[in-house]
């Protein structure tokens, strides 16, 4: 990102965005991805204002109501497949990206691509998306059976980290008799095929 001033402005004008459209107890989740994906950034070599920015957004409409999802993205003609319809706040990734883009005037596509794709991921995400996604599964406040080997391997390879991820949610949904978004297959499929 350009300058520190502007980077800051940004960063500051996202913070009050999000503080101001979230729950207590899911802005406390945001600051943790917030850390966890600054960290990860700096692990990697990636740009941490960028990765900083995107986390900072990533949920900023997660607590929208179910059918101002669906109106959202008719009329920001956002795609809507059946599992959107049937679970609408799977569209919070795509509907937090597009506010960030019109409220925000968030206009860089690695950000942009990483508030979408947190959720689900998507085949071809950059290093920004993959520091976003790994983050919002492995922050602090996760805490369940998997978590400590991808906190590990997100030390190392994030690609992997979120191969593994997705690889538990699959196994996790097929446990419960749930169907896997076919965007998390796919992109488990991109990752392992380009040996990730």
């Amino acid at each position: 990102m350009a300058n520190r001033k502007t980077n800051d402005a940004k960063l500051r004008k996202a913070g009050a965005f999000v503080r101001d459209r979230l729950s207590d107890k899911r802005y406390d989740h945001t600051i943790r991805v917030v850390e966890t994906a600054e960290r990860l950034a700096s692990l990697h070599g990636l740009d941490e204002d960028r990765t900083r920015l995107a986390a900072l957004l990533h949920d900023a409409a997660r607590e929208v109501e179910a059918g101002e999802y669906l109106r959202l993205a008719a009329d920001w003609d956002l795609p809507v497949g059946e599992p959107e319809r049937e679970s609408p706040k799977l569209l919070h990734g795509p509907v937090a990206a597009e506010l960030a883009r019109r409220e925000l005037g968030v206009d860089d596509d690695s950000v942009l691509e990483a508030i979408r794709a947190h959720t689900m991921g998507a085949p071809g995400m950059g290093p920004v998306a993959l520091a976003v996604y790994v983050a919002d599964k492995i922050e602090p406040g996760r805490d369940y059976p998997s978590v400590a080997r991808l906190r590990d391997l997100a030390e190392e390879d994030l690609r992997e980290a979120a191969a593994e991820a997705l690889r538990r949610a699959i196994a996790h949904n097929e446990e419960r008799g749930r169907e896997t978004h076919p965007a998390s297959r796919k992109t488990l499929r991109w990752l392992e095929d380009s040996g990730g």
